[in-house]
């Protein structure tokens, strides 16, 4: 019987990715603001891109792996943008009222 290493590496790298993106996120909009959003969803897409043409499988599942927590990460840019501004709105408020959910009020 062979072991299989490709599925707990595959997993420690999909973790290892989205860890290092999120502090990526925080850190990326903290410097640049939305600027680099663009670019990982670009950088992702080619990455994702790229595996579909990889002739080893290993390799494609990295890139897919890379590619997709890259993309994603250029999401969150923009995500995290939002969270800033409902949060500076927030700190507006006097202390413990609490805003009505968007849509209601």
């Amino acid at each position: 019987m062979t072991l299989q290493w490709i599925g707990p590496l595959m997993a420690l790298l999909t973790v290892g990715t989205i860890a290092f993106g999120h502090v990526l996120v925080r850190k990326a909009h903290a410097r640049f603001g939305t600027r680099p959003g663009w670019p990982l969803i670009a950088l992702g897409g080619l990455l994702l891109l790229a595996s579909l043409f990889s002739a080893a499988h290993w390799l494609a599942a990295v890139l897919g792996v890379l590619g997709i927590t890259t993309f994603w990460d250029g999401v969150e840019v923009f995500h995290q943008e939002k969270r800033i501004q409902r949060q500076q709105e927030g700190e507006g408020s006097p202390a413990g009222a609490q805003s009505a959910p968007e849509g209601e009020g």
